[in-house]
């Protein structure tokens, strides 16, 4: 249903379409019920509806996400309206908001100006041209990380990646603020020394947020098949293209890797993974036993 006015000058004037909040309130809770196989208030639903409406959210995006999360329903209205105007004031969209709850629905459980203290100053750290809060803002893990914390870590970060690299890197790679920096330092360094590469090389893939194991099987795998090719570029800062890329290594699917960058069959990385996997523990068993000996010579 559409509706029009008529200008001064007697011209139709199209306006936004009319949107009749019962009937479709009435549909959502019908299809939540029907799912769930448990009772919802139809006045809860609608409230939040008229609230995520006046945030500017899509009515269809509104009932997609409800349908997916309806216990985002169990939340008492006056805390979504603290988070979003928390949220709001500091510049985010009422989509944003949305998604950002439906991620991390511990929003809703922090005070009001707690939340607005941490959105400042994630909002004043910046790493190149851009701040935090517009990181955390597709990151929301970010959110329950003292800002401090984070600050200091990208401070690390910068003294091995040069500005232009690091915000790349960030963007593709959150979990680097919030994740046990030696983890971080050791699939650095193996990326670095083993596979040959550098910042740039990191920054274009996602290749941090896999485990190292991940990252070692692949490169072993195309290395032991004679694929990679350990690029030296102090020599020839082109030797790299010889190579896949590194994001062609590390973020695609199994399938995709074996068959399009490897060119060999899905059971024979499955086979090299059940391997890394056994060679792995049996270098973890190594260390314990050589930890084990030097606490028995200590005692002796």
């Amino acid at each position: 249903m559409r509706t029009y006015s008529v200008d001064s000058g007697g011209a139709m004037e199209r306006l936004a379409p009319v949107i009749n909040i019962s009937e479709r309130t009435a549909k959502l809770v019908a299809v939540l019920e029907a799912k769930k196989g448990a009772k919802f208030s139809e006045q809860r639903v609608s409230l939040l509806y008229h609230h995520l409406l006046d945030l500017g959210v899509k009515p269809r995006t509104i009932e997609a996400q409800l349908q997916e999360m309806p216990d985002l329903l169990h939340h008492p209205l006056d805390k979504w309206r603290d988070t979003s105007a928390a949220m709001v004031g500091c510049g985010l969209t009422g989509l944003t908001v949305l998604q950002n709850i439906a991620t991390a629905p511990r929003l809703l459980q922090m005070k009001s100006r707690e939340l607005i203290n941490t959105l400042m100053k994630l909002h004043n750290i910046h790493f190149g041209k851009h701040n935090l809060l517009t990181l955390a803002s597709s990151h929301p893990a970010l959110y329950f990380v003292p800002p401090t914390t984070l600050k200091k870590r990208i401070t690390v970060l910068h003294g091995m990646f040069p500005t232009a690299d690091l915000a790349t890197f960030l963007r593709n790679n959150p979990n680097v603020l919030t994740e046990d920096l030696k983890t971080i330092m050791v699939k650095i360094m193996y990326i670095h020394k083993v596979m040959g590469l550098e910042q740039p090389h990191m920054a274009s893939c996602q290749g941090l947020t896999h485990s190292l194991l991940h990252i070692k099987t692949r490169h072993q795998f195309l290395y032991r098949s004679g694929v990679y090719k350990t690029p030296n570029l102090l020599r020839d800062y082109r030797s790299d293209k010889r190579n896949p890329r590194l994001s062609d290594i590390l973020d695609s699917s199994d399938r995709f890797f074996a068959n399009k960058v490897a060119r060999l069959t899905d059971e024979e990385y499955t086979t090299f993974k059940a391997m890394m996997v056994e060679e792995e523990e049996e270098e973890e068993n190594e260390l314990d036993s050589y930890s084990s000996s030097d606490e028995e010579e200590e005692l002796f």
